[in-house]
């Protein structure tokens, strides 16, 4: 006889680990389905070098998760009782010019004025005046953020009652590029804040891309940027201890084949194996939106169509990862502790082109990309006296002239480090013991979540955010016409990037069985 439990998850992502973590710890029996060898999605850490070096092949630096009660007030007891723990430089992001100037943006926002105060005195003050007007605006944000979306409209309605609201709701409209020329004078303070926006594979020019600039700007100076020691892989972890400690179970190298949907209601999965497991009360799929009507019979075809409308992000990346005999030395030595290094160029045109480049299916003739050397602040990802280098860089989705074939990517790789050591005094061959890259097209191979590498899940566009993420009909968790079927990912609100989204499609599941999800999280 097919097993059954209380929920099934198909996928064991960090989004739906949180949820399933959350139902187990209110009492269900749960089954989570991890098609790859190990739990975490993009959460994860593995050898992927050399023996003894622990690389991180999607998400590093966690900001937005720390903001969430599920970390912030240990809601999972993922610190208290199962061990995790987390690392927090002073810097948390620095840019380093082409020109050998640097800049950084602390959680102290004394200490980033005085950072900007090197460039531009005016756009310091500036700063400064915005950020105290944002960190005003933060429950307005934060409040919509780990709990499920209210509709978009509405949302409109509740900012448009006060000042701060309404200039929110201007900054939601406007691109970020706008918002930053209004703020500041010098390119290379624009340059700093803009290229946030690749990090969220947005192209700064597209309107509505100024919300995420809000944003991104309430979380720096609220919230600590954070590493996990031993790599994000023990985030992971610790939701599986979570989940195995309340009773569920976790299966791994198991694909999920389709949902069973029987009148109209779903009541399991089947595997690729032909094995079906059921579910007496709930189904979580992460399921990308374009995959929808492939993993789910009989929905409304509109529905479907609507979700495979759903648009991917401007631009995707290449990931490198490098094993190193020393840390990296930067010609600007003061960015050497920050958590995030960002190498770019020095002229807002150029940083601008490769905006543009990456977004019609090139890969630019300029470097803009996301440094972390976590081993500097963890040492135990690598062997005594050894580090470890993830390096990311903006790239297209689709190459143009050839798409993303091994030896494309192998260019690139090869390409990234050249260009790279420009900016550091000891990244010769001398000091890289091994390296690895992946395409967009690895990334989407390792996860369907991340479709043409789009580990945004999709496009973080105004028309794709808050209540109409990923679709108004689909933005609150549940599958109308499969009811009992939920939905986790990053395709879903509150987005990408790692946020413990399943948080808020748990508290979704809760309440509509009637149950007081006030009993498990902090409401």
């Amino acid at each position: 006889m097919a097993k059954q439990y209380d929920v099934v998850v198909a996928g064991g992502g960090s989004n739906s680990l949180s949820a399933a973590a959350y139902l187990a710890k209110a009492g269900m029996s749960v089954c989570v389905l991890e098609k790859n060898e190990v739990i975490g999605g993009g959460l994860v850490c593995r050898e992927l070098t050399v023996p003894g070096f622990k690389h991180e092949p999607h998400a590093t630096g966690l900001i937005i998760v720390m903001a969430n009660p599920m970390i912030k007030n240990d809601e999972l007891e993922l610190k208290s009782r199962f061990g995790l723990r987390f690392f927090t430089p002073e810097k948390t992001i620095a840019t380093v010019y082409d020109d050998e100037t640097w800049m950084s943006t602390c959680v102290s926002l004394d200490k980033t004025c005085e950072s900007i105060a090197k460039f531009s005195n005016r756009d310091a003050e500036a700063y400064r005046a915005f950020v105290t007007r944002v960190i005003k605006m933060a429950p307005l944000l934060s409040g919509a953020m780990f709990k499920p979306p209210v509709p978009y409209g509405q949302f409109a309605m509740m900012l448009d009652q006060s000042p701060l609201g309404q200039e929110l709701l201007r900054g939601m409209m406007m691109s970020c590029s706008a918002i930053l020329d209004e703020l500041f004078e010098n390119e290379k303070v624009k340059i700093h804040f803009m290229k946030w926006m690749g990090i969220f594979l947005l192209h700064p020019d597209e309107r509505g891309t100024g919300l995420m600039f809000y944003s991104a700007t309430a979380v720096a100076h609220t919230q600590e940027e954070s590493g996990v020691y031993g790599g994000v892989q023990a985030f992971s972890d610790a939701l599986g201890k979570c989940i195995e400690y309340h009773g569920g179970e976790i299966r791994t190298n198991t694909m999920v084949r389709k949902i069973l949907v029987s009148g109209g209601k779903a009541t399991g999965v089947e595997l690729d194996t032909g094995e079906q497991i059921l579910a007496r009360k709930a189904v979580i799929g992460c399921i990308h939106p374009h995959l929808l009507g492939d993993m789910v019979a009989g929905l409304d075809p509109d529905m479907v169509d609507e979700a495979r409308r759903c648009e991917l992000s401007s631009h995707s990346g290449v990931m490198t990862h490098w094993a190193l005999h020393e840390a990296p030395k930067y010609k600007c030595p003061e960015v050497n502790d920050a958590l995030l290094v960002q190498p770019v160029p020095s002229k807002l045109a150029d940083l601008k082109q490769i905006f543009d480049d990456v977004g019609n299916g090139l890969m630019p003739k300029r470097l803009a990309s996301i440094v972390a050397h976590m081993t500097v602040h963890d040492p135990s990802r690598a062997p005594a006296g050894k580090h470890t280098l993830y390096f990311f860089s903006f790239a297209p989705k689709i190459l143009r002239d050839g798409g993303w074939t091994p030896a494309a990517r192998d260019r690139v790789q090869e390409w990234m480090m050249q260009e790279y050591s420009k900016y550091c005094t000891n990244m010769g061959p001398e000091n890289i013991i091994a390296g690895m890259s992946e395409s967009p097209a690895d990334q989407n191979e390792w996860s369907p979540s991340f479709a043409g590498g789009d580990f945004m899940g999709i496009g973080m566009f105004q028309h794709q955010l808050l209540g109409r993420r990923p679709t108004p009909r689909l933005a609150q968790y549940a599958v109308p016409g499969a009811d009992g079927l939920y939905l986790t990912g990053p395709f879903m609100h509150p987005g990408g990037a790692v946020t413990g989204g399943g948080r808020a499609t748990a508290m979704k599941i809760m309440e509509d069985l009637g149950m007081d999800s006030s009993k498990h999280m902090a409401l």
